[in-house]
């Protein structure tokens, strides 16, 4: 659902248009979006709101058409804003429950994340069936969008389709991979992180953490084994804590 932003005292409601927008043309909005500005916000012609295509900034835009079925804005103007972290994270979580895996997209989005890789490990409790992969890869695209609209990003991060742990391993020999283990030793201040790039990759485990061989597996491949504390992290509670940590310590926080 599109957020509602607040400037000067003028509630402003934001929306991700996935098409060209151009300054001076009307545009139609999508059958989404028309259903959220109209129905749900019921928005009228002359009202204000933002869209936002993924691809650069954000455009002012007024209400032209309001009627049942479909609605048309006209757009004024460009703002070229850059709300994008200089940190590129990419997150491989593992699969865990439904209601616990959205929150944590949902936040690791409005934490900058760039790339979300959802991943099958040992102790997965959530094996997602082939038949309903593609309905999940939906429900969870609609969970970015949505914090990217809430959040104020200009720019969606990339969904990949879940794969098994030693398939990410294999891009994890730069020096920039992060696990969050207990029995680790290092604090995130003690790691040698090559970032020249700013690019790091979080790995995240399941409910019941990454097995014995998984950890020796990681640290084969040149992942850096980090420790968060003395208590122990639910898997959604780890990927809040890990992306702060990682914007703290070379990103924008």
């Amino acid at each position: 659902m599109a957020a509602v932003l607040y400037n000067q005292h003028m509630r402003i409601s934001r929306f991700y248009q996935d098409s060209e927008i151009q300054v001076g043309k009307k545009l139609d909005l999508s059958a989404t979006n028309h259903r959220h500005a109209i129905q749900v916000l019921r928005l009228k012609s002359g009202d204000d709101l933002i869209l936002f295509n993924g691809k650069a900034g954000e455009y002012a835009a007024k209400v032209l058409i309001a009627d049942k079925r479909k609605s048309s804005v006209t757009i004024e103007s460009h703002n070229d804003v850059n709300r994008e972290s200089n940190l590129k994270i990419t997150l491989g979580i593992a699969n865990i429950k439904t209601d616990r895996m959205d929150f944590a997209i949902q936040k690791a989005v409005e934490l900058g994340v760039v790339v979300i890789q959802p991943l099958y490990t040992q102790r997965s409790v959530i094996k997602i069936k082939a038949n309903r992969l593609e309905k999940k890869m939906q429900h969870w695209q609609g969970i970015i969008i949505a914090a990217c609209e809430q959040s104020g990003r200009t720019a969606i991060p990339v969904l990949n389709q879940p794969i098994n742990l030693d398939e990410m391993l294999l891009s994890c020999n730069n020096g920039s991979c992060i696990a969050m283990l207990p029995a680790a030793t290092d604090k995130i201040n003690d790691l040698k992180i090559k970032n020249n790039n700013q690019e790091i990759t979080l790995l995240i485990g399941p409910e019941g953490g990454f097995s014995a061989d998984e950890e020796k597996m990681m640290l084969a491949n040149s992942v850096q084994a980090v420790n968060f504390g003395k208590r122990i992290l639910r898997a959604e509670t780890a990927v809040v804590a890990g992306m702060t940590t990682c914007q703290l310590a070379w990103g924008d926080l």
